[in-house]
């Protein structure tokens, strides 16, 4: 069951559509007549009943009724059922998916390649379904959980999950402000420890730098210091230099069976200015294809550096297409994992 406090006066379907999750009023109203949903802790089956401020209301969006008929002609029955099939987890049961970070606020975890990480029919299994269902049974106070970020299926990298109303809103308000880095794994080679010549939403030029984590002689291994939506504004630049990012479009080479792209960092900063610092590893996939591989030396051209949870935080560009103001106040950093080349 999920729950929240009704902010604003009005009708339960409203209220369920703006603070419920539901993306559409049809939906709200379904699993209002269907009795997923309780005001004050009783069963409301009408959608045009008023709410007000303060009023607590609970819901199921996992949940829907079927009614079944007797093969004697006797009236169906009706019945819950979930369609649905999580796994059952326990408090000594490892996450579903690696945990980068964890506090009281938020969540941080590797959702791998192949999954979705969110969607709106509650039916689907999802990565986010599968955390939130982990993290409600080791502690009964994980009853508030939301998703912040998505990432497309045949990528991999980090994604966060709130656990309290506030910082959801805070980190996707801010998400864009929040200094992203990425793994691109491409078929070809460019100078080691360089610069993308690449283009804004806008047309304004942007140099991006990155730096050339491994090659072999067919492929090479890329560490960019740009947010994962802005992944289709760099790749003119790579295809000018002669290199295509793996899996990515129907005419790229594909040996993984996924897209070449991993969002590996991730620089927040909280409601109050504290800073956090979140890595994850290379993954496995990617070193099995540059296994053998050679780490290339910078030449004398620009030597550039890509670090994060340094003094350079903040300094990057190619922005996606949503800009927000930025919060620059500052506190004590907490870094997890690691910057360098390693298995997960």
């Amino acid at each position: 069951m999920e729950g929240f406090e009704v902010r604003h006066p009005g009708t339960l379907v409203d209220a369920l559509t703006m603070q419920g999750g539901y993306t559409t009023r049809t939906r709200a109203r379904k699993a209002i007549k269907n009795g997923a949903v309780k005001v004050q802790g009783n069963v409301v089956r009408i959608p045009s009943t008023a709410v007000e401020p303060g009023m607590n209301v609970t819901h199921d969006r996992g949940r829907r009724t079927v009614r079944s008929a007797s093969s004697s002609g006797e009236e169906g029955s009706r019945r819950t059922k979930f369609e649905r099939q999580e796994p059952k987890f326990t408090k000594s049961t490892k996450p579903p998916f690696d945990v980068v970070f964890e506090d009281d606020n938020f969540l941080a975890y590797i959702k791998p390649s192949g999954w979705i990480v969110a969607a709106p029919n509650p039916n689907v299994r999802t990565a986010y379904s599968n955390m939130k269902n982990w993290l409600e049974y080791q502690n009964r106070g994980n009853h508030d959980l939301h998703f912040v970020n998505k990432i497309m299926k045949d990528v991999s990298g980090i994604c966060l999950i709130a656990k309290n109303r506030v910082w959801r809103e805070h980190l996707q308000e801010n998400w864009n402000d929040f200094r992203q880095g990425i793994y691109i794994l491409v078929e070809g080679h460019l100078p080691p420890d360089d610069q993308l010549e690449c283009k804004e939403e806008d047309g304004e030029p942007v140099q991006v730098q990155y730096r050339t984590m491994r090659a072999t002689q067919k492929h090479t291994l890329l560490k960019v210091d740009a947010p994962m939506e802005a992944v289709h504004l760099i790749m003119p630049s790579l295809r000018r230099e002669g290199c295509i990012i793996i899996g990515k479009g129907k005419t790229a080479p594909d040996p993984l069976k996924r897209e070449g792209v991993h969002m590996f960092a991730l620089e927040v900063t909280g409601p109050k200015g504290e800073e956090i610092m979140i890595k994850s590893r290379v993954p496995r996939e990617f070193l099995g294809l540059m296994k053998g591989g050679d780490v290339p030396k910078p030449g004398k051209r620009r030597n550039a550096e890509v670090k994060f949870g340094k003094a350079d935080r903040g300094k990057h560009k190619l922005k996606p297409r949503i800009k927000h103001s930025k919060n620059t106040s500052n506190s004590t950093t907490t870094t997890t994992d690691i910057d360098s080349v390693k298995e997960s």
